[in-house]
């Protein structure tokens, strides 16, 4: 029995020995990584260069995110994310962590680069996204391997929102993709510079028809624009497309003809004309603005400041029972901006625009489109159809909506002066009177902002219409009195204000059916009354301008 003890005690080490090697490895060996995915439901190729850009609307567009976490003892060193998209994207690297410890988390962010070709997909399609996870001295068996589907969807698709339509809470989720429309105004398209080119040589008249950083240029040019679409025939398609309610999930999407195809298919839907009258305008080196209300938008542009805008859907359509004339296009868009801006700037989060420029500035760039020379006759063959129109006379658009169209007496001590003023810095602006503030450079200004309201004598807007400071000229003998005279005047035009007031400061909320704004400001006696500045925003954007808003509180002097 003796000869065979050793062999026995040899195994039965060698049994331990193995196990302790599995136990050993599980806690220091090559090691492993936890993946958690958060993806995007879809890209629109007409986007591709936002998804591309980690640095466009602060890298708010991506393909996924992943979060790696080492949950052993082995340190990692040289972790490397690979991703690819089978027939779009080759194994690309996106990331080398240079160590992870036991338990440490770092998240990578996946900003896919599609050729350019990707504008010319014309059908949707389910797609797959492998993602590859891998460190130095790390086995085949190690390596870790996930895979998820997503959309692309075709070229002319654009939707509205990448918010699950059972997890939209309100308007600006519906909203939340507006930022990319930009996408769709293209104004370096050879086909749009091609029919731009006829317009001003055959609607404007040739050597008259450049467009400088004159209202009047600007607004001929704009009236350009309407003339061919309507000696061309072009027919208004309907008022579907923009989302009416928050229960349609089916209208959050549009199927957009691009401009293009507007021109030589010529038919469009509101906003379809709205993203060729800017791409237009851009081509022509117009700053163009798109408008967008509840079912409904519209085309225009700014200039120091100031708004025009048109309804391009006057040339008539279904439903629509006639063509309007240029004047009367031009008063109707003029009509439907003072709207805008009266319920931009109570709060309705409904009501926003689409700065084209500003957005081309953050990464948001139009797609490229190739020439094509079917489309390029069906423009000359449009052409034929113009003849000079526009007369060098012809009288701009009203400007500086909003303003005060039903003039009422001005408080006494309202000054005739509160204007911008312009110092030494070009950039720096100040409002004027007994109790004034700087406004930002990229703010607009106006006097008068709400004819409703006359005690309300200047405003300052942000680009987004989410934020601003107002100027209040009361008559009142005390800031109590001129603070409840506020709270009554805001009352019967539907909204409620509760505030707090610490010697000359206040701060305070008003409530409407639109939300909640969030205010702060300073109260003043004057000679005749007591003038209040306040500054705030949307409770929702309230974070986004924060600082701004702190800026503006602190120059009120």
């Amino acid at each position: 029995m003796k000869r065979f003890l050793l062999p026995s005690i040899l195994i039965g080490l060698g049994a331990i020995l193995t196990a302790l090697s599995f136990l050993i490895g599980s806690g220091g060996g090559n090691g492993t990584v936890d993946i958690e995915i958060e993806k995007a439901s879809f890209i629109m190729p007409a986007a591709h260069n936002v998804y591309s850009n980690s640095e466009a609307l602060d890298g708010k567009y991506y393909l996924f995110k992943a979060k790696l976490t080492n949950p052993t003892k082995a340190t990692l060193e040289d972790v490397t994310v690979s991703y690819r998209v089978p027939g779009f994207i080759e194994w690309t690297e996106i990331a080398v962590i240079g160590e992870m410890f036991e338990g440490q988390t770092a998240s990578v962010v996946c900003y896919p680069k599609f050729k350019d070709d990707i504008v010319e997909k014309m059908t949707e399609s389910m797609e797959k996204a492998e993602i590859e996870v891998t460190w130095d001295g790390a086995d085949d068996d190690d390596i870790v391997e996930e895979d998820f589907a997503f959309k692309i969807v075709d070229r002319n698709l654009y939707m509205f929102t990448g918010i699950p339509g059972d997890e939209i809470a309100g308007w600006s989720d519906v909203y939340d993709n507006d930022a990319l429309l930009a996408c769709f105004v293209t104004p370096n398209d050879p086909i749009v510079k091609y029919y731009t080119q006829v317009v001003q040589e055959k609607v404007l008249k040739g050597d008259q028809a450049s467009v400088s950083q004159n209202p009047q240029d600007a607004a001929r040019f704009l009236m350009g624009i309407y003339e061919a679409t309507r000696m061309s025939h072009m027919v208004y398609s309907g008022t579907k497309g923009i989302p009416q309610s928050l229960d349609d999930v089916s209208s959050f999407s549009q199927h957009n003809r691009l401009p293009r195809e507007v021109i030589t298919g010529n038919t469009g839907l509101c906003l379809e004309l709205s993203l060729l009258y800017a791409s237009m305008m851009s081509a022509a080196g117009l700053n163009p603005i798109i408008f967008l209300v509840p079912g409904h938008a519209y085309p225009g542009f700014e200039m120091k400041g100031t708004y025009y805008a048109i309804e391009a859907t006057k040339i008539g359509g279904e439903g629509l029972g006639g063509i309007g004339s240029v004047q009367e296009a031009l008063e109707s868009g003029e009509k439907q901006l003072q709207e805008w801006f009266k319920m931009a700037q109570m709060g309705d989060p409904r009501y926003t625009m689409v700065n084209v420029h500003e957005l081309n500035q953050q990464g948001v760039v139009p797609m490229a489109l190739k020439d094509d020379e079917f489309m390029r006759q069906k423009v000359k063959e449009i052409g034929e159809k113009f003849e000079p129109t526009v007369s060098e006379n012809a009288k701009a658009p009203k400007k500086n909506t909003p303003r005060n169209n039903n003039p009422r007496p001005r408080p006494d001590n309202a000054s005739n002066d509160n204007t911008r003023v312009v110092d030494s810095n070009p950039n720096s602006r100040r409002t004027s009177g007994p109790l004034s503030f700087a406004i930002p450079a990229s703010w607009t200004y106006s006097k008068y902002p709400f004819p409703e309201v006359p005690i309300a004598t200047a405003a300052a807007m942000s680009p987004d219409m989410t934020a601003n400071a107002i100027i209040y000229d009361i008559p009142a003998s005390s800031i109590d009195e001129a603070l409840a005279y506020l709270y009554e005047t805001l009352y019967y035009m539907g909204s409620e204000v509760a505030y707090q007031r610490n010697g000359s400061s206040i701060t305070g909320e008003t409530y409407s059916a639109y939300g909640t704004f969030r205010w702060k400001g300073k109260a003043k006696r004057t000679g005749s009354g007591v003038r209040i500045v306040a500054t705030g925003a949307n409770d929702m954007t309230y974070g986004q301008h924060s600082g701004t808003i702190n800026s503006i509180y602190k120059s009120i002097r």
